[in-house]
């Protein structure tokens, strides 16, 4: 994927990103997901000038230090939580361990992962449209 031209363009591949992703209604959670991820990428490419198919691991813990560092324990960890789906999104999973620190848990303190609810897997072009 090209690299946006400015951060509209960074913050509207970020939603389609994980719009095509994020089960369920497109109400409560996913509308505040898919808003997250529009603001972190125009941070990012303000920052940077990348979108996010062209992000490292570092954008996201700048992102995570920097950016999130006076918000509340639970709005940081909420910001985790939309990082965790777009890393997800871009099949990046290693990068989840080794994005660890306070904003992993609201409480300040790691433990193990839920596994949530599945993300939509893409239907393969063959399959489109034909009825089960």
């Amino acid at each position: 994927m090209s690299r946006p031209a400015n951060h509209r363009a960074a913050a509207r591949q970020a939603r389609s990103l994980l719009a095509n992703r994020l089960p369920g209604s497109r109400r409560g959670t996913v509308r505040q997901h898919l808003a997250r991820a529009g603001l972190i990428a125009e941070v990012i490419w303000r920052r940077w000038q990348v979108g996010p198919y062209q992000w490292r691991l570092k954008h996201l813990r700048w992102y995570l230090v920097e950016q999130t560092g006076e918000y509340a324990s639970g709005t940081r960890y909420r910001h985790w939580l939309t990082i965790r789906l777009l890393i997800l999104a871009l099949d990046h999973d290693g990068w989840i361990d080794r994005l660890d620190g306070p904003w992993v848990r609201p409480s300040g303190v790691r433990g193990a992962l839920k596994a949530g609810r599945p993300a939509l897997e893409p239907i393969p072009p063959a399959n489109r449209g034909s009825a089960p």
